[in-house]
């Protein structure tokens, strides 16, 4: 399949040769064809840096041919093989031309599905930057339920990077906002919840007996706030639990916890790294003290 993805490049390339044989329009159409044909070769055959080249072959014939649309297509199509095969850099760089366009042009809600893609795929200061330029767009455009996916994944992201608090801050105004929405009310709990596992993440050994205490009150708000996150659920359960084991400086019922409640309800990466951070400083507390 690659070898025939070769062959259909270099005929695509000759077909743009041909200049004293064919019209324009006709020569960049065979060789766009050519092109777009080797592509699906490469994908099929997992050589996707090749697929990414021949599909920003493609998108230079686009748009030389003034069909913007089309470009904007195959230069994704290409950021997403240029994804695949780890060259993340030229994925960035194509996404930000597309995303380019979509903001000359006033689409919004394509701009902020760009601004995401590139979110998820940098790291730092710079994913934040464009997670939040797409919230701010699906925002302008009324947007409610896709705004608050995006800032989910900056809480997410932040939490992944050590922001703790950050995360916190976004989960918990985010559940917030769930709870005046007929909508979304159902995941204000598990909003709660991972602003609750933020929390613990912060805890510090200087002061974790004050820190579970800020732990407590905020579990009870929260409870205030949302009557379906009780003693019922296993998000409740499970704070409990790990409250009690801080309280009593006891790091097995920290794990033990922590355990059974992956054992029913799996916990995501992200809550698995907050519910760790608390774990090493519960630790460190505890060795401390022997």
């Amino acid at each position: 399949m690659e070898q025939k993805g070769d062959a259909l490049m270099a005929d695509g390339e000759k077909a743009l040769k041909k200049h004293f044989f064919f019209f324009k329009s006709d020569k960049t159409d065979s060789a766009h064809d050519k092109f777009i044909q080797a592509s699906t070769q490469y994908k099929a055959a997992g050589a996707f840096l090749k697929a990414a080249t021949a599909l920003k072959r493609a998108a230079d014939i686009s748009a030389k041919n003034g069909d913007e649309r089309g470009m904007a297509f195959e230069l994704e199509e290409s950021a997403k093989m240029f994804i695949k095969a780890n060259e993340t850099n030229s994925a960035v760089e194509l996404y930000k031309r597309v995303f380019e366009m979509h903001d000359k042009k006033q689409s919004f809600i394509n701009a902020a599905k760009v601004c995401t893609a590139i979110g998820e795929i940098t790291g730092g200061d710079e994913a934040m930057m464009w997670l939040e330029r797409a919230a701010k767009y699906y925002r302008s455009q009324g947007s409610k339920v896709m705004c608050s996916e995006v800032l989910l994944k900056m809480a997410d992201s932040k939490a992944l990077f050590g922001d703790y608090e950050g995360a916190r801050h976004i989960y918990e105004e985010q559940a917030l906002e769930a709870l005046d929405d007929r909508a979304s009310r159902c995941n204000a709990r598990y909003l709660f919840f991972n602003a609750l596992l933020a929390q613990i993440a912060c805890m510090s050994e200087s002061s974790l007996m004050d820190d579970v205490e800020v732990l407590q009150e905020q579990f009870d708000k929260f409870q205030e706030l949302e009557t379906q996150f009780n003693a019922l659920t296993r998000q409740h359960m499970l704070i409990t639990d790990i409250i009690k084991a801080i309280q009593s400086e006891n790091l097995d019922a920290y794990e033990d916890a922590i355990r059974e409640y992956d054992n029913i309800s799996p916990l995501n990466g992200v809550q698995k790294k907050m519910l760790l951070m608390g774990k090493k400083v519960l630790n460190s507390r505890v060795s401390d003290l022997r």
